[in-house]
């Protein structure tokens, strides 16, 4: 019944739509893009029939499936400020990575979520869910590109971000998750190594989703005593957030580029904006001062 509404919508045939499937891990230009701490990553960018597909699912069917509410990234007026803010107040901060975040996230684990689920597919056919599955997943694996990948990775991140709250809790600690990052944050000397161990061990031991891993490279402690950053905002020690030189640095370098911009892409820019402004009004002269009036008005609009 799914493909059945997504067809009428899309003024196409059910049997196109599956057939069109099938071969949807093809529908894709892969190319890397470069990565701020050096190297590079693949962006797999669907094609537009499968774009179209996809953001349908992301309009009308993944907003009915439960988010966690430590799940601080992708979602409708929740943003990287309010991800700090839920720490800005605590003493000592830890930052941990999952690697590969999108690609760990598979089919399987798509699958695993309906059968532990089957209330909330009570509307789904197992045509719908081989369909659904083929369109949001290439080759199985969630990609970084495919406008569905974040929304389903939340949704598929319950489990863990239920687990690893309550682990918090048991340590009197905070707990936020934006997108791969993982955050935790206490009042309490000592508290963060030991909880870090059980994080370890509680992302490893997860059967939903399965195949996550921390990047033990990228895990940082921090305190009032140095710089605590939380999605580009920096902690300040009168436990406010603040906007920091990076985030900066990633502004001015959107704002540079905003022509070339996609339309996503440019609503991010201008969610940015409102934020750094908003902690620091001197920023925007600043940026007038750089880019002119006109450059800058164009990047505070989210539709380009």
């Amino acid at each position: 019944m799914i493909v059945d509404r997504m067809a009428a919508d899309l003024g196409l045939k059910a049997g196109f739509i599956h057939s069109f499937a099938r071969g949807a891990s093809h529908a894709y230009k892969t190319y890397p893009i470069p990565k701020r701490g050096g190297g590079s990553r693949e962006i797999d960018h669907p094609s537009r029939q499968l774009k179209a597909m996809q953001r349908w699912l992301l309009e009308y069917v993944l907003p009915g499936f439960p988010v966690h509410r430590a799940a601080a990234a992708y979602r409708k007026g929740r943003s990287i400020l309010d991800n700090a803010a839920i720490h800005a107040a605590s003493r000592f901060l830890l930052r941990m990575d999952c690697e590969k975040f999108f690609p760990s996230i598979t089919e399987a684990d798509f699958r695993r979520y309906i059968s532990d689920r089957p209330s909330l597919f009570a509307d789904w056919t197992p045509f719908d869910v081989d369909v659904v599955s083929m369109i949001v997943f290439k080759y199985s694996h969630l990609t970084i590109g495919a406008p569905t990948s974040p929304a389903i990775s939340n949704i598929l991140c319950f489990d863990m971000d239920s687990a690893l709250t309550d682990l918090a809790v048991r340590y009197g600690a905070m707990y936020s998750r934006y997108a791969d990052d993982l955050f935790f944050s206490t009042q309490r000397p000592n508290i963060l190594r030991p909880l870090q161990i059980e994080v370890e061990k509680t992302v490893s031991q997860l059967e939903l989703p399965a195949g996550l891993t921390i990047n033990a490279s990228k895990t940082r402690h921090s305190s009032k005593r140095r710089l605590r950053r939380v999605t580009g905002i920096v902690l300040g020690s009168d436990g406010d957030p603040h906007i920091g030189r990076s985030l900066k640095r990633r502004i001015r370098s959107l704002i540079h580029r905003v022509d070339s911009l996609n339309p996503r892409a440019r609503a991010q820019l201008a969610g940015l904006l409102a934020y750094a402004i908003g902690l620091d009004s001197g920023f925007l002269n600043s940026l007038i001062m750089k880019y002119g009036y006109g450059t800058v008005a164009k990047a505070r609009r989210a539709g380009g």
